[in-house]
């Protein structure tokens, strides 16, 4: 499965260039509604306001170079209003997570798309996550593009069952 980047909207509000589904922002935003969420790569904003919409605080991880994506993504958090709801962290997820405090019930990855960035972004993913949490893995199915995501997360949760996967979001719950 390959996603293309398409101009989406969240409700009422500015486009904005995503590869992520709208199957994929409705699980997201049931997953994360109400919860402290982790969001590992955050491009221009859409997972992490579909998800601060649905009532939850998100903690946005992404180094922002890109595509020199901060202005567009702060502008667009304040454009639907959940600016209060999403704190944004500039940097590589190597250096910012190692620095994060507290535990989150959700962690949304999908930054590096390299199989060392992977495996970095699910190992810390479980250190922050909450003993009841879930890990959202995007990309999964993206064999064309990002075959490390599928590799990694194989080798380190086992094959995903049919029904944790949504498009090429991959729900896993250690």
């Amino acid at each position: 499965m390959h996603l293309p980047w398409l101009p989406r909207a969240y409700g009422v509000g500015p486009q904005i260039l995503s590869s992520i589904t709208d199957d994929e922002i409705t699980a997201l935003s049931t997953l994360a509604a109400g919860r402290d969420v982790l969001e590992i790569g955050s491009a221009f904003g859409y997972s992490a306001i579909g998800m601060a919409a649905a009532g939850a605080e998100v903690t946005a991880v992404d180094p922002h170079t890109w595509m020199d994506s901060y202005g567009t993504m702060t502008a667009n958090i304040r454009a639907y209003n959940v600016a209060d709801s999403v704190t944004v962290h500039v940097g590589r997820s190597q250096r910012v997570l190692p620095e994060l405090s507290g535990h989150f019930a959700l962690v949304f990855v999908d930054g590096d798309h390299g199989a060392d960035a992977v495996e970095h972004d699910l190992e810390w993913a479980r250190k922050l996550l909450t003993e009841s949490g879930v890990i959202a893995l995007h990309d999964y199915t993206e064999s064309c593009c990002c075959p490390d995501v599928a590799v990694v997360a194989d080798r380190m949760f086992g094959a995903a069952d049919p029904a944790d996967v949504v498009d090429s979001l991959r729900v896993i719950r250690p």
